[in-house]
């Protein structure tokens, strides 16, 4: 008896999401055993964070925009699920895949489980266990209605076991990698005009919010540049604030310090590979960063990404260390269990044993 195809939707919102999304939907697409449908709440509409990051991954056009752009978290919450619930009435998919840990990924995980859907998890069981970060409260909540689990590490297994999540755990690799991998295949001759430089990304809400703490990192910014050269790619939401502080002249006058507007993927990646080292407050950049090998501080309390410190490059930092700690740094080469761009290739394996069987009926 021939089995029908296993209707999907990809749900992407954010930069992250879309990362994630391109080498598994390049492969779905191709697959005939799926019905593969892209979907984009609208949660990030600036061109930088959008447009060319689509074009950077080549990745094709999402088969709907929700146009989900809001002021507030909760009241983009209230706007995906109330447009994906309308689409998902008119297009019913058999699984919803969400990757990450971003808005748009509990949003249309809660929606779809509402109306009976099963969900899968890519990126699951990432963990610091700090509700201060709008993050954790997404991830965990997102697993915690999840069906199917996909995980970067074996650390994951372990916090999901905890929260009594014991079926479905698939350990398949970093997806990430897939696409990190890919550029850099792509753009092996790619030049920049610094020998030796760090980069710097910011963007968390604790970090750039407030006058306070983002004067604190722009005097270690100075300090650090005495030492090394630095590039800076301006997040909108950074630039937003110094702006409002009235901190951009003081920026500027740093001489060492060379600035630029936000960075698309694929030139972040281009600058990152070749840098010395990475000053950030970003999830993604501290695993990317480890598979380069390049020396990473991140600006945080925690992160739910342990591995890159302990199998990594990563190391947590304040504003009181940071400057100590970069003049420790140091190169080294780091290989993570299958952190090998091949974790598209194995999520599709388990979606097509998914397909095959009574889907609706029958759990692994």
């Amino acid at each position: 008896m021939k089995t029908s195809k296993l209707k999907l939707h990809l749900i992407g919102g954010a930069r992250p999401n879309f990362i994630k999304i391109a080498p598994l939907l390049k492969l779905l697409d191709k697959n005939k055993n799926f019905e593969t449908t892209f979907v984009n709440t609208g949660q990030h509409y600036n061109n930088k964070l959008y447009d060319k990051i689509l074009d950077d991954l080549g990745l094709r056009l999402p088969d709907i925009n929700l146009n989900a752009r809001s002021s507030s978290s909760n009241a983009q919450f209230s706007k995906i699920m109330s447009r994906y619930e309308k689409y998902i009435n008119k297009n019913t998919p058999d699984l919803v895949i969400v990757f990450g840990d971003v808005n748009s990924t509990l949003a249309t995980a809660l929606t779809a489980k509402k109306m009976g859907i099963k969900i899968a998890h890519v990126e699951a069981g990432l963990r610091c266990y700090d509700d201060c970060l709008p993050e954790e409260i997404n991830r965990r909540l997102t697993d915690s209605i999840s069906d199917y689990y996909f995980i970067p590490t074996r650390n994951e297994e372990k916090n999901l076991r905890r929260e009594n999540i014991k079926k479905n755990i698939f350990f398949v690799g970093n997806i990430m990698v897939d696409s990190l991998k890919l550029i850099l295949k792509k753009n092996q001759n790619f030049k920049v005009n610094f020998q030796k430089f760090g980069l710097i990304t910011l963007h968390r809400p604790e970090n750039v919010d407030y006058k306070k703490n983002l004067l604190q990192i722009i005097e270690k910014i100075e300090e650090i540049s005495k030492t090394i050269a630095l590039v800076f790619p301006i997040h909108p939401r950074t630039k937003k604030s110094l702006e409002r502080f009235k901190l951009l002249k003081k920026l500027n006058s740093i001489k060492n310090l060379k600035l630029y507007e936000s960075f698309g993927y694929h030139r972040f990646l281009m600058y990152l590979n070749k840098s010395q080292l990475i000053i950030t407050d970003s999830g993604g950049v501290q695993e990317e960063s480890t598979f380069l090998g390049i020396p990473c501080f991140t600006l945080r309390k925690n992160t739910e990404r342990p591995i890159t410190i302990s199998d990594g490059t990563n190391c947590l930092v304040n504003v009181t260390n940071v400057v100590n700690k970069v003049k420790k740094v140091k190169k080294k080469k780091v290989k993570i269990e299958k952190w090998d761009g091949q974790t598209a290739n194995r999520i599709e394996i388990i979606l097509e044993k998914i397909q095959k069987c009574d889907f609706q009926r029958y759990l692994f």
